[in-house]
């Protein structure tokens, strides 16, 4: 199995540090606002990672926080008149249930920092101790980043280029320029915890830091998170973690992509920032998942509602072709045994990087080959595949009947026709073409088309559907 470890930037073998067992952190969400679709994202390919250890037959230990404390959490709790505490409570438990609605399984751990400050307040006591940080007069702590000769692999940049390169935060009582705060001091009255520096909160890098060592020790096995935290985030987490515990913090990085959409920059200037709870009112959890597996979790990933809309047609027709085969296996007189030639393409995509892309764009080859769906074998190997990715990836969980059905209803009532006319009308038609009344039966053709409806014939009878899902 290979993965792309940001760290050396190239695929390497997967070997952890404790057979069988997997540590991996990915950094969370801060909650000064509701999930987007940059969370969802992470959320889902990092949840999906972990099903597919599990499934491998690893024991996974996984953490991914919640940063419930900074500036903007303490200001919007003052503007609604309550702790931040209190509204860090609320968010954290409105988020909970959004990853809940979309099929997003809970970590092993998910710590928060405003539970872990002594623990924080320790780890940058040692590295005072170490000589790796110090206290300014005023109650700020910074790290000494030039004192970590590391400091710049993980993002491939040297030191002596950050300064120009890198907007640096500014602080008279710094001693140089790029160290980077521990712990911040705060003014009178302001929301804090006490220290053996002053009343303060901690820095964002340290918190990361304090908690894998926390809930997973010093060293785990892969850290994760979205690529806008190589740098400075993650880079600094690296520094601080190696000065403290004499070891590397994780053997391997890995970084998903980050969200465009239509083209642009996610933002909430642009009118297009996108909240998981709005889409889920709008699509099944699954589109929204399909809509990010479809493409590699390394790629830039351009997700609008046209990707959204084409997500839906594409498990639309997968569950029309699991449907299909369903019955077919049902109805056939042949003894069926499981074939797991499928499932093996499919691990074979997936120990390569987590390829999720490419074993989807297989799944369309593969359901082009079924035909008349009478090659058994094929059917009975696409089934055991389906039946053993589908709590991987989260996909392909409801009844096909079911999901083909409210696809339809939901289409239905955007065109304004019930099904009950449709089944008028092709009983209508029915009655023509049985008098060779032709030109009245294409009549009633032509109307359902010019409403969105296509007749499909067949020695069977004649079925309906809907244009726009295809």
């Amino acid at each position: 199995m290979k993965v792309f470890n940001v760290l050396h930037r190239k695929k390497e073998e997967f070997e952890t540090l404790e057979p069988g067992v997997i540590k991996m952190y990915v950094c969370g969400m801060t909650v000064n606002g509701e999930a987007h679709l940059g969370h969802a994202r992470q959320a889902i390919t990092f949840d999906v990672i972990v099903n597919y250890f599990r499934f491998k037959g690893y024991k996974v230990e996984y953490a991914s926080n919640y940063t419930d404390i900074d500036d903007r959490i303490i200001n919007q709790s003052k503007e609604l008149g309550i702790s931040p505490l209190e509204l860090a409570e609320q968010r954290v438990q409105s988020i909970n249930k959004t990853w809940e609605a979309l099929g997003v399984s809970e970590p092993t751990y998910r710590p928060r920092v405003t539970k872990c400050i002594p623990e924080i307040i320790e780890f940058v006591s040692d590295l005072i101790d170490k000589g790796y940080a110090y206290a300014t007069p005023v109650g700020d702590v910074y790290f000494c980043v030039k004192k970590y000769h590391g400091y710049g692999t993980l993002s491939n940049r040297k030191i002596d280029e950050l300064i120009n390169s890198v907007r640096i935060e500014s602080a008279e009582s710094k001693e140089d320029a790029l160290d980077f705060a521990l712990w911040k001091a705060v003014g009178q009255g302001e929301f804090g915890w006490d220290s053996p520096w002053g009343k303060g909160r901690p820095g964002w890098h340290i918190e990361c830091s304090t908690m894998i060592k926390k809930f997973l020790g010093k060293q785990i096995d892969i850290h994760g998170g979205g690529k806008d935290l190589v740098f400075p985030h993650h880079e600094n987490e690296i520094a601080q973690s190696k000065c403290e515990n004499d070891c590397d913090l994780a053997n391997y990085w890995i970084h998903n992509g980050l969200i465009t959409v239509d083209g642009q920059k996610m933002s909430k200037s642009l009118g297009n920032f996108m909240l998981v709870n709005d889409l889920l009112k709008v699509y099944d959890k699954e589109v929204i998942r399909y809509a990010i597996l479809v493409n590699h979790y390394t790629s830039t990933l351009d997700l609008g509602e046209n990707a959204l809309k084409q997500a839906e047609k594409s498990l639309y027709y997968f569950y029309n072709v699991i449907n299909n085969v369903e019955n077919a296996l049902k109805n056939s007189q042949q003894e069926i045994t499981p074939n797991a030639d499928i499932l093996n393409q499919f691990i074979e995509c997936m120990d390569d990087d987590f390829n999720t892309a490419k074993f989807i764009a297989d799944m369309f080859t593969i359901c082009s080959k079924f035909g008349k769906y009478n090659d058994f074998k094929l059917l009975s190997s696409f089934s055991y595949a389906i039946q053993k990715i589908k709590d991987i990836f989260g996909l392909f969980t409801h009844s096909p009947s079911e999901f083909i059905k409210n696809i339809k209803f939901k289409y239905l009532n955007a065109l304004n026709v019930t099904e009950q006319y449709i089944e008028d009308k092709i009983a209508l038609r029915a009655d023509f073409k049985a008098n060779k009344d032709y030109a009245k039966a294409d009549e009633i053709r032509n109307e359902l088309d010019s409403k969105g409806i296509m007749l499909k014939d067949s020695s069977n009878g004649t079925t309906w559907d809907i244009k726009q899902l295809y």
